[in-house]
Formats: structure tokens, C-alpha cells, sequence
């Protein structure tokens, strides 16, 4: 696992300085080695910060073709590599090295950019072909590893980490009013947004090939549309989805360093601590955070027990609010995004925690996008099969009724629309159109442009051999939401701590079988995740796998219904506050005191725009704050 940053700058200018100030401020990305590659002439940079997990001895980059025609940094892991490098040896193909770094040399130098859809893995990469004049960027199909890019006066800047770009003097931080847009209704930024105007991050399964010249293009070489198999008997495809993940974890445990589990008290995490039991022969450390209290949000005693159950030496850290709150305001460094998600401190420490004990962990996020484990997807099967019935249906009167149920409401919300796309945009909105317009200011509201379905299509549109409207959502959230929230913020807290996060519930194979299958496989009447929790019977009690869903879940609803709601009050009205030049402070402060009271349910409101005024305060005010 890395960290990578380049430039192309056409005009001359470009130094090695630059390269070694973007180097350094990804440094906690990769400690254990750095390279640079300077092409001056042509203008044209590389650094790379290495973790070094496998092939220790030789997988030092920017690596070289065996031609010295391309030079690659990578950041990411292959786990087919081996496999790949077999038959491209047939076919003719040098290897110098042990690294699936020269993997991806070879696949591009004898396949091109199409041949990227061979690699299974998590991945983010750049080559330059000095012989062609271009430098190719290229984001796995997951988007599990992260790539951000700028076009300069002069030219490109990537890297895996915003922070990187910012050190480039040609950019000149702004903020993105349509992107902010967008922010309020999905409480993240769908690729290829960012909040930075300018900055971009690729889609997954997105190349840019950028060419000296400073012309360039986007495109896909993931072009999948599934479409669903209703031949296959259900024994079978249980059968057929416990051989796929079980390869799945096998191979995600290829390394030369201990690999340990985050584990939760939930059945993914002991799903993949069985098969990680079953292959590694011997006892292995698995890692679990839990909150001061012995309520709903202390799971410490549950994952112990699947440790018991699955040959762990299980770690616990205990969290206090005060910690909590305390890195919170920190984060944003990290984070870079203003993610509204509670967990993110909680995935702070708890890799914290993993990383004195281990450089790799396996973790159970993917596994719910692919297999409906969100209660969300039971709500839109009923939708889409039931709309002109609930149409006539009190919803809105329910929904009134039960303030405090923010599902509901957001059902109600979504069932008004019988167009699919705009019906989905409904469930993931967070902000209406209305309290947007009662929130914002009237001179921000000028400024912004309404992106937000534009994000949703391209997805939406290869959906289209897709035969029920919860296997489209779950084939977008895989691809979206995933990628852009959970998996991003994954990424950004595990590699603060210098620990590679892996994820075997989103291997390429997997997934794609999973997309082909009917929904009930997936979602059976209320029973979300189906076909794992019929597969887990043979591997699990059934304590474990009809636990409640929880993973790593944080108080914060408790807190802003205390004294958290008043310290918020404090952030949001301090004369020196963000929030003052971009929101209606009156409207702000009725959410959080109906918050407060019970009266409603404003969580995720308050919780997205306390991060966006931390996020603001990190990178328009104090730029660059370290920890």
C-alpha cells in the first residue's frame, strides 16, 4: 500500500522541490520507502511512498519497463498478478520482479488501457510512456483506492491525497459552489467531484490518458452491465458464492507481513474471520473499538465472542466522547472531504490500535452494497413494487406523526416520484430542495448550479439490462456511494495510521456474480443479505448471524440530543464561523433545537454541516493545521 503524486508541467518550471513537498505530506501513506522519477526535459514527475507489504526486497518504485519505455507508481494491491503474469509470460512477456507493480507494466505495454479490466484488486496508478508522450491515470473498478487530479496552466497534478495538489502553487484553492450543492444532498461528493474547484477524482473503473500536449480524454475500461441470471437454483448459487468469497479471503491474505481482521460483533467481520482462521492454521489478531457505556454502541463484548469462535487474539479500545470529539475537529486533514460520517473518528483509533500490532487488516466494508444489507433497500423494493398503492397512503401523515422515524420520512419523501432516477436521488437526499432554500443564503444559492442528477446517470444508464429496481440501486451504491464515502473515508483513516485496509467482500469476481443474481437472493421478504447469511449457516452460529447490524455505530444521535447540540450551537455562532457566509443561522438553530427536543430527527443534517465547517476551517483558514 502507497502513496502516489506526479506533474506534468510543459512550461519548464517544474522542480524537483515540488515533488519533494508532495512526497513528504503524504508521507504517513507509505514510511517505509520513497522514489522519485524526474523526466526534466519533457516535464514530466513521479513520487511514490511505499508501505511495503509485499515482494520486500524488489518492489521499490517508479519502476521501470524491462524496455524502460514506461515508467508506473502504483499504489494498491493485485491479487490475480500471479495469475496474470503466467500467461503474459506465455505470450512473450519479462518479468524482472515479484511485484504486481510490473504486473500492470506488462498488461498496459501488451494490452493497452483495456487491458486494465484483467486486474482484480484495489488499485490507483499512473504511467508514463515516454514513447507515446502521455501519462495514464487509471482508478480500480471499485474505487476502493482513491486518485485526485487538477489541471494546471501548465499542465496535470494527481495524487492519492488532495494535499498533495495543494502544494502545487499553480492551484489556487476555491471552493466548488455546485459540488457544495451537491454535498448537502448526498452528505459526500459523487465522482468526479470534489469540494476544491478544479480537483477532480477519477470514477471507478475510470483512465484519464493525458498527453503532452495537454490534450486528454476519460474513459472506462470497466464498461460491465450485468444483466440477471433466473436459471440458477438457489442451493447452487449459494454453493458457487461461498467458493467465491472463501478465494476471495485467500487471496486478500497473500502477504509478506501478518494480516490481522477488524472485527465488529456483526456477521461480515466473523464471516471473514472463519475463512482467515481456516487458512492461516494459527491464531491471528483481530481489532474492535467500542464507546464508554455498556449500551447499543459497545460492541466490544460480541466481537470477542466471534473471536473465541474464529481464532482471533481480539484487541479492544474503549472511546470516550471527549477523544471522540477531540479528533473530530482533526480529522478533516485526513479526510480531506467533509464525509459526514459519524464512524470516521472511530475508524481513527481503531486502526490506531491495529497498526501497533500489524501493516495489513482485512475489513467487512463492501459487503452490504452488493448483498442489500442496508434497511433502506427494503423500503425501495416496497416502493417501486407498491407506488400507486402507497400513493394513496398517509405516508406524509405517518411520517408527521413519527418525527423522530427519519426513514420513514425519507420514504415518504421518495415515493412522490414515479420517475426511477429521480425516485432514487429522493432516498439518497439529505437536504430536500426546500430546506436547502430556507438554509442557504441567498448569494450562495446564486453561485450553485444543480449537478446532482447528472452524477446519478451515467451509473443509472448501465443499469438498463437490470430487471428490478433494487438490483439498479444496489449496482449504483457499489459503484457511488461505496466508493465515494465509505470507501474513501476507509482509505484516508486507515492509511493516517500507515495500515492497508483490504476488502474481500468487493473482490471483482464476487461482485460480479452477485450482480447477476435475482433480488430475493439478496433481499427475501424482510431478510436483507440472504444469500450470505444462508451460506453462513455452515460456518456460524445463529447468534452471530442474525445479530442486529451495527459496525462500529458511534452515539453521536445521543449527543446532539445533550450537551453536544450546545456546543454545535457555539461552533456554528462564533462570529469567526464559516457557517455564518453560507448558511441561515436561524434556520440552523431550529434544526439542532427540535434535534434536541426530540421533536425531530436532524442528525445527519447537523452532523454534514458540522463537518463542512470543520472542513472549511482546515483547508480556507488554517490550511495546512497538521495533527
Amino acid at each position: 500500500m502507497c502513496g502516489i503524486a506526479g506533474v506534468v508541467d510543459t512550461s519548464g518550471k517544474l522542480n524537483e522541490s515540488l515533488l519533494e513537498k508532495m512526497s513528504e505530506v503524504i508521507r504517513h501513506r507509505g514510511p517505509d520507502d520513497n522514489g522519485v522519477y524526474f523526466d526534466r526535459e519533457k516535464g514530466v514527475g513521479f513520487v511514490h511512498r511505499r508501505l511495503s507489504i509485499i515482494d520486500l526486497k524488489s518492489g521499490h518504485q517508479p519502476m521501470h519497463s524491462c524496455d524502460d519505455s514506461c515508467v508506473i507508481i502504483f499504489n494498491g494491491e493485485i491479487y490475480n498478478y500471479k495469475i496474470i503474469n503466467a500467461q503474459l509470460q506465455k505470450e512473450g512477456m519479462k518479468f524482472r520482479t515479484n511485484s504486481d507493480t510490473e504486473t500492470i507494466l506488462n498488461v498496459y505495454l501488451k494490452k493497452g488501457m483495456e487491458g486494465f479490466n484483467l486486474l482484480n484488486g484495489m488499485f490507483a496508478f499512473a504511467i508514463y510512456d515516454k514513447k507515446k508522450n502521455k501519462v495514464i491515470l487509471a482508478r480500480d473498478n471499485f474505487g476502493v483506492k482513491p486518485l485526485y487530479y487538477s489541471f494546471t496552466t501548465n499542465g496535470l497534478t494527481f495524487a492519492s491525497e488532495i494535499k498533495a495538489i495543494l502544494q502545487n502553487k499553480d492551484y489556487k484553492p476555491e471552493l466548488d459552489y455546485s459540488a457544495f450543492n451537491s454535498f448537502l444532498t448526498y452528505r459526500y461528493n459523487p465522482s468526479p467531484q470534489t469540494l476544491f474547484k478544479n480537483i477532480f477524482k477519477l470514477k471507478p473503473g475510470e483512465y484519464l490518458e493525458y498527453n503532452l500536449d495537454g490534450s486528454y480524454s476519460l474513459n472506462f475500461f470497466d464498461k460491465s452491465e450485468p444483466e440477471i441470471d433466473n436459471t440458477l437454483k438457489e442451493a447452487d448459487a449459494i454453493e458457487e458464492y461461498s467458493r467465491l468469497l472463501e478465494n476471495s479471503v485467500n487471496r486478500q491474505l497473500t502477504s509478506d507481513v501478518p494480516v490481522g481482521l477488524f472485527l465488529s460483533g456483526g456477521i461480515d467481520s466473523a464471516v471473514l474471520g472463519h475463512f482467515m482462521k481456516n487458512e492461516i492454521k494459527e491464531n491471528y489478531d483481530s481489532f474492535t473499538i467500542g464507546f464508554t457505556g455498556e449500551g447499543s454502541y459497545n460492541e466490544i463484548n460480541d466481537a470477542n465472542y466471534s473471536a473465541k469462535l474464529t481464532g482471533s487474539k481480539n484487541y479492544a479500545r474503549t472511546l470516550s466522547k471527549d477523544e471522540y470529539i477531540n479528533f473530530f475537529q482533526k480529522s478533516f486533514y485526513y479526510l480531506e472531504e467533509p464525509v459526514a460520517e459519524a464512524t470516521v473518528p472511530a475508524l481513527y483509533y481503531l486502526s490506531q490500535l491495529a497498526s501497533t500490532h500489524v501493516k495489513v487488516v482485512l475489513a467487512g466494508q463492501g459487503a452490504d452494497e452488493p448483498l442489500a444489507g442496508y434497511r433502506r433497500y427494503y423500503g425501495e423494493s416496497k416502493i417501486s413494487k407498491y407506488q400507486s398503492l402507497l400513493n394513496l397512503l398517509p405516508l406524509n401523515m405517518l411520517s408527521e406523526m413519527l418525527p423522530r422515524n427519519e426513514r420513514l420520512k425519507r420514504a415518504s419523501y421518495a415515493s412522490k416520484f414515479t420517475n426511477e432516477i429521480e425516485r432514487f436521488l429522493a432516498i439518497y437526499t439529505i437536504f430536500t430542495p426546500e430546506q436547502k432554500n430556507q438554509l442557504l443564503k441567498d448569494d450562495v444559492k446564486n453561485k450553485m448550479t444543480n449537478e446532482d442528477l447528472d452524477l446519478l446517470r451515467p451509473l443509472y444508464c448501465r443499469t438498463e439490462k437490470l430487471d428490478d429496481s433494487l438490483s439498479k440501486i444496489l449496482f449504483i451504491d457499489t459503484r457511488m456511494k461505496l466508493s465515494d464515502d465509505l470507501l474513501m473515508f476507509g482509505d484516508k483513516m486507515t492509511m493516517a495510521n500507515s495500515l492497508e485496509m483490504r476488502v474481500p467482500y468487493l473482490d471483482k469476481e464476487l461482485v460480479n456474480f452477485l450482480e447477476t443474481l435475482p433480488s430475493d437472493f439478496k433481499l427475501r421478504g424482510s431478510k436483507h443479505k440472504y444469500i450470505h447469511k444462508k451460506a453462513a449457516e455452515k460456518w456460524l452460529p445463529q447468534q452471530v448471524i442474525n445479530r442486529k447490524k451495527r459496525g462500529f455505530e458511534t452515539p453521536m444521535d445521543e449527543w446532539l440530543q445533550g450537551s453536544f447540540a450546545d456546543d454545535a450551537k457555539i461552533i456554528f455562532n462564533d462570529k469567526y464561523s464559516a457557517s455564518r457566509n453560507f448558511f441561515n443561522l436561524d434556520f440552523l438553530n431550529k434544526m439542532i433545537d427540535l434535534h434536541k427536543s426530540g421533536r425531530e430527527n436532524y442528525l445527519r443534517h447537523i452532523f454534514a454541516l458540522l463537518s463542512f465547517e470543520m472542513w472549511y476551517k482546515t483547508f480556507f483558514e488554517n490550511y495546512l493545521v497538521k495533527e
